[in-house]
Parts: C-alpha cells; sequence; structure tokens
C-alpha cells in the first residue's frame, strides 16, 4: 500500500517531469506585504496579475513561511515567439507584483537545467507542512505552443519519419 506521504512524491515527481518538457520564459517569486494563509486565493490573485503582462501559462506553488503566512515561487511563460501579444520584460513584471503584492523577483530562464533546479528546488522538496499546494494557469492552447520540440525524443521521431 502506499503512503499519502509517498504518493506525494510520485506526483511532484511527476509534475516536475511534465515541466520540465516545456519552454519557459521566467522564474518568479512573490512575497505579500499583507500576510496570506488561504493558497488558492494566494495563487490565484498572482496568476491575475501575471495576466496583465500578457503571460499565457504559469505554474505556480504556494509555500508557507515558518509562520504559516504564503509565498509564491512560479515559472512563467507567454505565447512563444512570432506570437502576439509579446510577454513583458521581467522589470515590468517585477514592477506590477511589488506594487500590488510586496517582496518579489522576476528572472529570466535561460537554460533547461535551470527549469530542472528550479523543480527540483521547489516542487519535488518534501513539506512538513500541510500546504502542499500548486496549479497550473492558462490555456489549452498556451500550453500546446509551449511543449519544448527540440527534446530527443521529438528529435528522434522527426529522424525515423523523414
Amino acid at each position: 500500500m502506499v503512503t499519502a506521504t509517498r504518493r506525494g512524491e510520485l506526483i511532484r515527481g511527476q509534475y516536475a517531469e511534465f515541466l520540465q518538457g516545456y519552454n519557459w520564459d521566467y522564474f518568479l517569486t512573490s512575497t505579500f506585504r499583507k500576510p496570506r494563509v488561504e493558497p488558492y486565493y494566494a495563487l490565484q490573485s498572482v496568476w491575475h496579475e501575471l495576466q496583465h503582462y500578457s503571460v499565457a501559462r504559469s505554474f505556480l506553488v504556494a509555500e508557507p513561511h515558518q509562520s504559516g503566512d504564503l509565498h509564491i515561487h512560479g515559472l512563467a511563460a507567454g505565447t512563444g515567439p512570432g506570437w502576439r501579444p509579446e510577454i513583458a520584460l521581467p522589470w515590468d513584471i517585477w514592477s506590477g507584483l511589488f506594487k500590488r503584492f510586496g517582496r518579489a523577483k522576476v528572472e529570466a530562464c535561460n537554460t533547461q537545467e535551470a527549469v530542472t533546479g528550479y523543480c527540483a528546488k521547489y516542487l519535488l522538496k518534501q513539506q512538513s507542512r500541510a500546504c502542499d499546494y500548486y496549479e497550473i494557469f492558462g490555456n489549452k492552447f498556451a500550453w500546446h505552443r509551449g511543449r519544448d520540440l527540440t527534446g530527443r525524443n521529438y528529435v528522434c521521431n522527426d529522424i525515423r519519419e523523414g
């Protein structure tokens, strides 16, 4: 019988594998000026703010401080090269998050290894608190266009078919 802890580890591992197959533009962190303890509303409010900056899809994680107050970590992406509107620049997104919520950080995702490191750090780590909450945002078209088609499996299939 699989324990709840083991099941949680399996689910987080599957999410990490899923996320690593996509191209991402930014890592982000947002800490709330006014403490929040309800993860659903914290994630929703950050997602709604990100939409003002043409973020088409995002994966957000609510993580508690030792006090129980939440902060958000996430991956964000636009619709992809050649699609309009283009995602805003990181300092514009930072400014919006800072004005609305408080402390914020937005950094470019330069490599797939960076996304893997993010997943290992924030998604796969074992949290001892009840607030282990994450959510996927964006419509199916944004997720479909964001798939990393340069991965080994896709390249091998193209070579065999060509």
